[in-house]
């Protein structure tokens, strides 16, 4: 009951941002606004303050702002104070800033999650000597090895893994030269220019810190769940070769999707042999078994100055991530399965405030900037469909007919409809797993 709380809670103030900026333009452009209601469906509860009744709804997943003259399926007077009276750019002004407001709440929000304080993995803040060097990979060839404390990379001296994670990441098409620490001695290694680039896309070297291979959660309904493993197990063998870093079982798993493999664990002073078969993760097209690794983590505060410039250089690297999951998936690059919809949303936002106020505003930020985007598509019956049909106005010089506005407002509301039935089916298939 608490999750279904906060969730709607979440999502009434995501909404209300989003209607509040509407109105505010509508307000300031001259336009007679009939209605606020947060919420869709039959009115709970209202009240009309001059030309406006502001209503709160049944249905909380949702919300509008009903101005004069703007429902394309009712006759218009022109007077001035209606919505199809004013400029293209006034119009244009007044449909952006929903999700305009939504934008600018996420870059405010997310400063504050790095001020109260972030969960980080300890790791990071470590000094970075190399637990393993995975094989066939740049940095085996380029002859770094385990034990090696890395000084330098691409001439930029190195502290921790925080900084070696970073440049690395930024630099997957490698051609550069290494420094590293070695039984008291400097090795120096070039990484020769072509390809790093790891399964998520970013710079990869094959150069992983000391990571226990210790199982910190496991997912229910995923071959490890189905096979009894536990959080806590400790993973020592996978079909027969001693393991000690997680690394090595994750890539092990990855490289073997729909085959059996046997993974030995220690749980207290037993050891116990458990059969599993990866499956294939619908987002990455690697094996996965459901577990994922324990870490310790640290609490780590920032300054006023140092909070803003980390939430808004977060909040751009998450813009670019939408925007190349939403180019990924209009070009059929990534499965429709993996979308979430307001059960996933749901889960997400609970397990997000049950793990600390950082993440939840994180969280609440993180919607707010998807909220924004989503709006934008050129979808109508969403404010990106209402900007096109001002861009068409403006290069026809008149508006396009009401008939066609309903019939492209239909389609839009179908394609919206069945879009929200299959998110929901892939929430309630994860419900079921």
């Amino acid at each position: 009951m608490s999750t279904l709380l906060i969730f709607m809670i979440c999502i009434g103030i995501l909404i209300f941002v989003h209607e509040l900026g509407h109105f505010v333009a509508a307000r300031i452009k001259g336009i007679r606004v009939l209605k606020f209601s947060l919420g869709f469906g039959p009115k709970i509860i209202g009240k009309k303050v001059g030309d406006t009744e502001y209503l709160l709804s049944a249905l909380p997943l949702g919300g509008y702002v009903k101005m004069a003259g703007e429902d394309v399926t009712e006759e218009t007077t022109m007077a001035a104070d209606e919505f199809p009276s004013k400029s293209v750019l006034d119009r244009a002004t007044v449909v952006l800033s929903g999700p305009i407001m939504n934008v600018i709440v996420a870059f405010l929000l997310m400063p504050l999650v790095f001020l109260i304080g972030i969960k980080t993995p300890a790791f990071l803040e470590e000094s970075p000597v190399v637990g393993l060097v995975e094989e066939g990979s740049p940095a085996q060839v380029a002859g770094i090895q385990a034990g090696d404390r890395i000084r330098k990379i691409d001439n930029r001296s190195v502290s921790d893994w925080n900084e070696a994670v970073t440049i690395l990441a930024t630099r997957p098409e490698l051609g550069f030269k290494i420094e590293v620490e070695r039984g008291g001695e400097i090795k120096e290694a070039f990484f020769e220019k072509g390809k790093g680039t790891s399964y998520s896309g970013t710079g990869y070297a094959g150069i992983l810190p000391d990571m226990p291979a210790i199982i910190g959660k496991i997912n229910k309904g995923y071959p490890a769940d189905n096979a009894g493993l536990k959080e806590g197990d400790r993973i020592i063998e996978i079909d027969g070769t001693p393991v000690g870093n997680w690394y090595q079982v994750s890539s092990y798993i990855r490289s073997h999707e729909g085959v059996d493999i046997a993974i030995a664990v220690m749980r207290g002073e037993e050891k116990i042999i458990a059969t599993v078969k990866p499956v294939k993760d619908k987002t990455g097209g690697y094996g996965v078994i459901g577990i994922l690794n324990h870490q310790k983590t640290i609490v780590k505060k920032f300054g006023i100055v140092e909070s803003i410039e980390q939430g808004v250089s977060r909040m751009y690297e998450l813009t670019m991530l939408t925007f190349n999951v939403l180019k990924r998936l209009f070009s059929f690059n990534l499965s429709i399965e993996t979308l979430g919809g307001p059960i996933m949303i749901a889960k997400l936002t609970g397990e997000a405030a049950q793990s600390g106020l950082s993440d939840l505003i994180a969280f609440l930020a993180f919607m707010s900037l998807q909220l924004g985007i989503l709006n934008l598509l050129p979808i109508p019956v969403l404010d990106g469909g209402w900007v096109i049909f001002l861009v068409i106005e403006k290069i026809k010089g008149s508006p396009l007919s009401k008939k066609t506005m309903e019939v492209a407002q239909t389609i839009g509301f179908a394609l919206l409809i069945t879009l929200i039935v299959i998110v929901s089916y892939n929430d309630i298939l994860r419900v079921f797993r």
